[in-house]
């Protein structure tokens, strides 16, 4: 699991999955979604100094790699101590619930990062982080 404050598993965590299955308000099926959120955080990547490529081509459709990197970038921007020893889809999933994202982070989505589908889902889970 990623570490941060407290690797120990607390009451929050059945409260936090509770509110995982709200509806998002965010209107991630607009086709203006994507290319302008991916802009923001190309700009934000590149502030906080990002060290692998990126580029609209890459975030148009980012393998799970380019996702991986990423989320755990802005991870270690919240906490630069931050571990992952086990399996990423469990770890992102997990961290996700402890830093309280509102909405689910499915395995499926993690699995098919690029997808038309699981990309603009987990792209607004990084503009929320950011």
């Amino acid at each position: 699991m990623f570490y941060a404050v407290s690797p120990h598993h607390d009451s929050r965590s059945s409260a936090i999955a509770s509110n995982s299955t709200r509806n998002d308000p965010r209107n991630i099926t607009d086709k203006r979604y994507v290319p302008t959120n991916v802009r923001s955080l190309i700009e934000f990547l590149t502030y906080h100094n990002y060290d692998h490529a990126i580029s609209p081509k890459i975030l148009n459709s980012p393998s799970g790699k380019d996702f991986n990197n990423i989320v755990q970038f802005l991870f270690r921007l919240i906490d630069p101590n931050l571990s992952c020893p086990g399996k990423f889809e469990d770890e992102v999933i997990q961290m996700f619930k402890y830093i309280r994202y509102p909405y689910n982070i499915s395995k499926n989505g993690l699995s098919a990062v690029g997808s038309p589908h699981s990309w603009p889902q987990l792209l607004a889970s990084l503009m929320w982080i950011m």
